[in-house]
């Protein structure tokens, strides 16, 4: 008698699990989500990344883009089987009032999407631009702190986040003056007639061949460039290791300082490399008065 109890009860309720209920829909499209998102997110994302990983070890851009990317396909693919298993498939491509939003929505913000996602990719397959990046274009310049699937995320010069849509950077010329293994440093420093002309060039080329900082491979290099009203100018040439723009300004600024601590030593007084303005009052009298 009770088993017949249990299975008079189990039976409506297999029915309203398993049937074609709303009760069965939402629990069909519950489970299907879940199993479908939940081994996307343990099984196919981990092996994927895995091997995004080995082959990209030095393209932090390319894995952080492919892991975002993964994701929304998993979310994208587990609620188009959640809703084909709940059976709302045909309600959404048969509802006249979803067709039209869906058109709606493509026809507007279409262009801008693609333009954002496109560009993001051309960003993301471009080995040249890459997370830690010092970039500039137009009148903004910063690091590169990430790439999204939208926007990438700059530091500026003013340690200020900014986002930048993908389309803006894509359709603009970008400069990477520090891109490169090497940057090349070149200064101008006048020294006045009357100073030691051999003593200052031994001074310029003895900081830069001792600064652990500047390169010796190729050699820092101290020539005259041309000649003043009152002073000789000098180039001073020397190549920085692995540039970044705080690296290049701080190399810059100690070798500056040296250089004018042992010119003040040996009483060198270092020119002016540009136009000086002069100003001031001219008074004049005629002779005799």
């Amino acid at each position: 008698m009770g088993d017949v109890t249990v299975l008079q009860v189990a039976g409506p309720l297999t029915e309203l699990l398993l049937g074609d209920g709303l009760l069965a829909r939402a629990t069909k499209l519950v489970v299907t989500f879940a199993l479908v998102y939940g081994g996307g997110r343990v099984v196919v994302e981990p092996l994927v990344m895995r091997a995004v990983r080995a082959r990209n070890e030095n393209n932090p851009t390319v894995v952080g883009a492919v892991n975002l990317y993964l994701h929304i396909a998993v979310v994208v693919l587990a609620v188009a089987a959640a809703l084909a298993a709940g059976g709302y498939t045909r309600l959404l491509t048969g509802s006249t009032i979803a067709v039209a939003i869906i058109s709606l929505t493509v026809g507007v913000a279409g262009r801008e999407v693609l333009g954002t996602l496109v560009g993001g990719l051309f960003l993301v397959t471009d080995s040249n631009f890459n997370v830690g990046d010092y970039i500039a274009w137009g009148d903004t310049e910063g690091i590169v702190e990430s790439i999204g699937f939208r926007v990438t995320r700059v530091r500026t010069v003013d340690n200020e986040i900014i986002s930048v849509p993908n389309t803006e950077l894509t359709t603009n010329v970008i400069t990477k003056p520090y891109g490169q293994n090497r940057f090349r440093i070149n200064e101008e420093v006048g020294v006045y007639y009357e100073e030691s002309l051999e003593e200052t060039i031994e001074i310029l080329r003895d900081e830069a061949v001792t600064d652990p900082a500047i390169l010796t491979d190729p050699q820092p290099k101290i020539r005259v460039s041309g000649f003043e009203g009152d002073h000789v100018r000098l180039q001073v040439l020397f190549w920085v290791a692995d540039p970044t723009r705080r690296t290049v300004l701080d190399t810059f600024s100690d070798y500056a300082r040296r250089v004018q601590a042992r010119c003040e030593s040996a009483e060198i007084t270092l020119g002016a490399t540009s136009a000086v303005d002069m100003g001031g009052d001219l008074a004049l009298e005629r002779a005799g008065d």
